[in-house]
């Protein structure tokens, strides 16, 4: 019914009953869905878009620190009593998303059992992903990492190709330009992936694999392992 593999994880009764009080949206590509220390006022589970995490330190430009499509949820923190947002989030890829407001999503965490679990499961993941990506940002080199982030969004657009420009990669990435145009420009070379005027197209995906540090596979171990 969902598409969004959490919601798709729970009896078919209870997506129903989690689905009566959430709204089928658009998320547009490059819009700000919620900012660091506003008051959560939603919660999404994309379907066939997904979101950048991004958090930001004194008046440097923000950094991504993770990644969501239909796999998870933006907004899991609210359970532990986090009721304004702790990082920024905007979305990398357009497409469908459920939307919930976080009081029906409270709601929903209080009355429906199996809700309140994947949820905490969910949430269990981020916080070990969290802390990869710290690890992934300070050890690995822009290679790697720009390999690891290009497989991490085809496989949330699920398709290999979509929309992504060298300004907006070495951005997330908290690199400079030149160094993501260098890097992509190899990996063009190589037959690895094809760009053009701000679409990216992955042509080489287990050439690509072979390329990306080791957090991918370990992202993925970590998702599986909780969740399945």
């Amino acid at each position: 019914m969902s598409k969004n593999n959490l919601i798709n994880s729970l009896p078919k009764e209870t997506q129903e009953l989690v689905l009566a009080k959430a709204d089928l949206v658009i998320l547009t590509l490059s819009d700000n869905i919620c900012v660091f220390d506003k008051p959560v006022e939603n919660l999404y589970f994309p379907i066939d878009g997904f979101i950048s995490i991004t958090q930001s330190i004194d008046k440097h430009p923000p950094i991504e620190i993770g990644m969501i499509g239909r796999e998870g949820m933006l907004g899991a923190e609210v359970i532990l009593g986090s009721m304004t947002n702790p990082f920024g989030a905007l979305v990398q890829g357009s497409g469908n998303a459920w939307k919930m407001g976080v009081n029906d999503f409270l709601t929903h965490i209080k009355n429906i059992p199996e809700f309140e679990a994947i949820v905490d499961s969910y949430l269990t993941v981020r916080i070990n992903q969290l802390g990869l990506s710290a690890a992934c940002e300070h050890f690995h080199e822009i290679g790697p990492r720009l390999a690891k982030w290009l497989l991490m969004s085809q496989d949330r657009a699920h398709s290999p190709t979509f929309q992504m420009t060298h300004e907006f990669i070495a951005l997330m990435l908290g690199v400079r330009r030149v160094g993501i145009t260098t890097t992509a420009a190899d990996f063009r070379r190589r037959g690895l992936i094809e760009y053009h005027r701000g679409e990216m197209k992955v042509i080489n995906r287990s050439a690509l694999k072979a390329e990306a540090c080791s957090c991918y596979q370990k992202n993925r171990k970590i998702y599986s392992s909780v969740i399945g």
